[in-house]
């Protein structure tokens, strides 16, 4: 938009400006400063002729000067109410953890067995939707699968096997996140350093993976990272700094523009972000500032209670289950619902679960209650398998994907009742 401004500079105006003796404006500049640089810039060739009719007085001959005003930027009308009834579809989800987020074994294309599970198939995720679970994430690790800057392209073999899984999700009617997973081993580093560096990588993969996909309906899903995070810190786990949790937010709007841009379905697609570390602490959710996007969600990740779900090495934990310690969970989800929910953000937590202690009763005691209170929010989430069930490592699996089986049968049941009981 163009304003025309009219400068009229009189000789009044400058006996006037005189007479004051120069009074100090705005610009630090006095008066009669700034009325002899107004009169070098406005000032005609021709020249001043008097004014007709009237004695005594005389005129100066306006110049127009154009100058270029910024177009108003339309205030955001925040309606995601879209992003709510997609996520009110939603059962209860899957992690296919362990499989294409394996890393270390370079850009194989066997990379995906390489942390010891079974290669996927179209029988393996039916047996999920067959259990009742409607919705699938799948992790991915691009990092060994990428060309080098500036334009890391992906290995084609290994978009086309991401591909082949997600069509495995959609085939058996799932609602499917793909995300990108344990990229802070490598380059997704949310610290000032590397913040410029993690916008070109991460807007790079996701531009070529949203490209690809472009096509697709409703039924899936982009998340844009998972638990970025500045590896080592001391607060890797507690939220981060300030100034990362920042630039977490600066690469959640990259990552948001980027796939918008590709246009096609990708401009509805719902884009799920997150906090720093995808932390749901306190500090993270009240300073976590959210994008003007309707189609967006945030996704936390909750272990809750952590001395509960998780045994750490060397940690006090509890292997017994008797709801004395759900409080811990309601008040996570209370403010959630405070900084997220009730600002028409919706909340999904992508990770959740509770290792094998040998002992699934308790599991299941905690599962109910786990679920019951995130019934309450309209919250649905994922469960974390890795495949792991009796191992040395983390036992968080539950799908024998082998032999297309539950290792245990109840606690699946339990899961997905629990999940569709309002």
């Amino acid at each position: 938009m163009k304003k025309k401004c009219l400068v009229m500079i009189t000789a009044i105006a400058m006996s006037f400006s005189l007479l004051l003796g120069g009074c100090t404006n705005h610009n630090g500049k006095t008066s009669s400063e700034s009325s002899s640089e107004s009169m070098s810039a406005s000032q005609s060739s021709e020249p001043s002729k008097s004014s007709e009719g009237t004695e005594g007085s005389s005129e100066v001959e306006t110049k127009t000067v154009e100058t270029t005003t910024p177009e108003p930027k339309e205030p955001f009308v925040c309606d995601r109410s879209a992003a709510f009834e997609l996520l009110s579809n939603i059962t209860i989800g899957w992690n296919l953890g362990n499989t294409l987020d394996a890393h270390g074994a370079g850009s194989s294309p066997v990379s995906e067995m390489y942390w010891g599970n079974p290669k996927t198939t179209q029988e393996m995720i039916d047996a999920v939707a067959a259990q009742g679970f409607n919705a699938i994430r799948i992790p991915v690790t691009y990092a060994e699968h990428v060309e080098k800057a500036p334009d890391y392209t992906i290995k084609e073999q290994w978009l086309n096997r991401v591909q082949e899984i997600v069509d495995y999700g959609i085939n058996a009617g799932m609602y499917v996140f793909l995300d990108t997973h344990h990229e802070p081993d490598y380059w997704l580093i949310p610290n000032e350093d590397h913040e410029e560096a993690a916008v070109n990588e991460l807007t790079a993969i996701w531009k070529q993976v949203a490209e690809r996909f472009r096509d697709y309906d409703e039924h899936l899903i982009f998340e844009g990272m998972n638990e970025p995070r500045t590896k080592g810190s001391p607060s890797e786990w507690n939220g981060g700094e300030p100034s990362e949790r920042k630039i977490v937010e600066r690469l959640n709007q990259a990552f948001i523009d980027t796939v918008r841009a590709t246009g096609g379905n990708n401009e509805t697609r719902l884009l799920v972000i997150c906090p720093y570390g995808n932390n749901a602490g306190y500090n993270v959710a009240k300073e976590f500032t959210i994008p003007e996007d309707n189609y967006i969600a945030v996704a936390v990740h909750m272990y809750t209670p952590y001395y509960f779900t998780y045994a750490g090495e060397g940690g006090q934990f509890f292997d017994t289950w008797d709801g004395s310690h759900k409080g811990d969970i309601s008040a996570t989800l209370k403010q959630l619902n405070n900084y997220f929910i009730k600002k028409d953000l919706p909340v999904v937590v992508t990770e959740f679960g509770a290792v094998n202690k040998g002992k699934p009763e308790e599991v299941i005691n905690w599962a109910k209650d786990y679920i019951s209170v995130m019934n309450n929010y309209g919250i649905k989430c994922f469960w974390w398998d890795n495949g792991c069930y009796q191992t040395n490592g983390e036992n968080f699996g539950i799908f024998d994907r082998r032999n297309l089986t539950w290792y245990d049968q109840k606690l699946a049941d339990t899961l997905v009742e629990a999940a569709t009981t309002q």
